[in-house]
């Protein structure tokens, strides 16, 4: 069961103040944009405002009791649609099946039909052409929750005609008390998770619990230390391997940078308490010591720079050898 509500949801509050403003005030927009990267809080907020909207006792918050606030919880609330795709397109035969087709159709028991569309920047142009037209003339009773991670995809058009809420990271101390309270997690090992999240509550969780995380964090450390005493060959055999982890090449430099980044902070200080991989501490440790300030500079300067590259289709192979050559300069 669902079991979501307003007081539920974690930050955010300045976007459900103003949902619940314009309930108490009974002035409901046809359609919203709630735009944010993975796991920040999109659905858990959309599901809420749809279940408040459409709550039989008609106040800012879902009583949780209702005939309407049940079948949401229990997923069969028939004024409710989720818009899915099979396709790596959000395409307009799904616009017309899933949405066209039941718009026109008056909602069997609440005062809204809701449309709940996750990763609706995917829609194409040919199917944000069709959405367009019932947007331009909803009825009365539609409504549209469009969840994306990129809201530039949207037609202009269709920007007019939404409001759009832009959901921020959540700050890592809120992101770190929720892994504690609900999974049991020590407040370092929570602390850490909650960092690699960039406070997305949705991915801390996805991390906490991949083992395919570890692996690649456990390879970045390794790549990190190895570097440390490599030759010419093992640089090149380290490029080699790293360049095969397609799809995980990011996410491997993003663990070197913080692994330098401690380094840093323990040679600046002394202390360990300002150390974000706690649990990584000797091999901070062994690279505190082989590294000079400026070296461990340098070496975050170009992380982000090659990171930066990637991001922007560079060569992979010339990029990570610039990379790691930079790194063992003296």
């Amino acid at each position: 069961m669902l079991n979501i509500n307003f007081s539920h949801i974690l930050g955010h509050e300045k976007i459900i103040d103003h949902l619940k403003t314009s309930i108490a005030h009974n002035r409901i927009n046809h359609a919203y944009i709630f735009d944010g990267v993975y796991g920040i809080g999109k659905s858990t907020i959309a599901k809420a405002f749809a279940k408040t909207l459409n709550c039989e006792e008609g106040g800012t918050e879902c009583c949780g009791h209702c005939l309407s606030c049940k079948t949401f919880d229990e997923n069969n609330n028939p004024d409710i649609i989720y818009v899915t795709h099979d396709k790596k397109d959000i395409t307009v035969s799904d616009i017309r099946n899933q949405i066209l087709k039941n718009i026109t159709i008056k909602p069997y028991r609440n005062k809204y039909k809701i449309f709940i569309i996750p990763e609706a920047d995917k829609m194409n142009i040919l199917a944000q052409n069709a959405f367009l037209k019932t947007l331009e003339e909803p009825p009365e009773y539609g409504i549209f929750l469009l969840l994306c991670e990129n809201y530039n995809k949207f037609l202009v058009t269709i920007l007019s005609r939404c409001i759009m809420f832009k959901l921020h990271p959540l700050p890592y101390n809120i992101v770190t008390g929720y892994l504690v309270n609900n999974m049991n997690l020590t407040p370092d090992t929570a602390q850490l998770y909650s960092i690699y999240s960039q406070g997305s509550i949705g991915k801390a969780l996805e991390l906490a619990y991949s083992d395919e995380f570890r692996d690649t964090r456990d390879m970045a450390i390794d790549t990190a230390v190895k570097l440390e005493d490599a030759d010419m060959i093992e640089l090149y055999s380290l490029v080699d391997i790293l360049k095969e982890q397609k799809g995980f090449i990011d996410k491997i430099l993003e663990i070197m940078y913080l692994m330098y980044r401690d380094a840093l902070v323990l040679k600046q200080t002394g202390f360990q308490k300002n150390i974000i991989q706690k649990d990584k501490i000797p091999q901070t440790e062994f690279i505190a010591r082989k590294a000079t300030i400026s070296q461990l500079i340098n070496r975050c300067d170009a992380i982000n720079d090659t990171r930066f590259k990637l991001s922007h289709n560079g060569n992979t192979q010339l990029l990570l050898e610039t990379l790691f050559f930079k790194i063992k300069e003296k």
